[in-house]
């Protein structure tokens, strides 16, 4: 389970404890509550699919192609999500 954290000044992060038994942090910045406990509820569905094998829910799936590169980038090295691949430009295919 997830849980949002206050932290001084308006920042939130949230806390959750991985597969692997370790516990992690994706720090959020000064966000409102709403917003926190939105995302707080997204890494509980990856969490979900992960611990069960399961593939992640639709709504999770849709959710993770609008978000910015910024929280893309904290999930992925909390290890919910994996990153994306490589795409190579015109100019290396070419050669």
């Amino acid at each position: 389970m997830a849980s949002v954290i206050n932290d001084p000044n308006g920042r939130k992060r949230i806390q959750f404890v991985a597969p692997d038994g370790k516990r992690k942090t994706i720090r959020l910045g000064q966000v409102d509550r709403k917003t926190a406990e939105s995302i707080c509820r997204q890494v509980e569905h990856l969490l979900s699919a992960q611990l069960s094998g399961q593939p992640i829910p639709r709504e999770t799936a849709a959710w993770l192609g609008s978000i910015g590169e910024k929280l893309r980038q904290r999930l992925c090295r909390a290890g919910l999500i994996e990153a994306r691949p490589k795409v190579p430009t015109l100019g290396k295919l070419i050669d």
